[in-house]
């Protein structure tokens, strides 16, 4: 099969910078500034998303995006985000997003 790459990122507040931000205790994590961008986002409620579901939610969004008339930038990239508390949150709340580069 293919490899995937897979990374976890976090949004700093706007009143840091990469010298201001606080540093990573763990030498693996690297701070890095990201250019602005727009991205085209899907929600959907349940437990952390398979392959197969991040597969459909992006298609769906895809399907929204060319009715639209909204193109991708990169088609190849799918971001994927989950919000929950992994201890409280039934996964009937939890609240998950598949997203896309577009431009826009």
């Amino acid at each position: 099969g293919q490899k995937k790459k897979t990374s976890i990122s976090f949004v700093i507040g706007s009143n840091y910078t990469l010298k201001t931000v606080p540093r990573p205790l763990d030498k693996r994590i690297k701070l890095r500034q990201v250019p602005a961008h727009t991205l085209a986002v899907k929600s959907f409620s349940g437990p952390p998303p398979k392959d197969e579901r991040v597969v459909r939610e992006r298609q769906r969004l895809e399907s929204v995006l060319a009715k639209e008339g909204i193109s991708m930038k990169d088609d190849d990239t799918t971001l994927v985000a989950g919000y929950h508390d992994p201890f409280l949150t039934p996964n009937v709340l939890r609240r998950n997003e598949v997203a896309v580069y577009v431009n826009y």
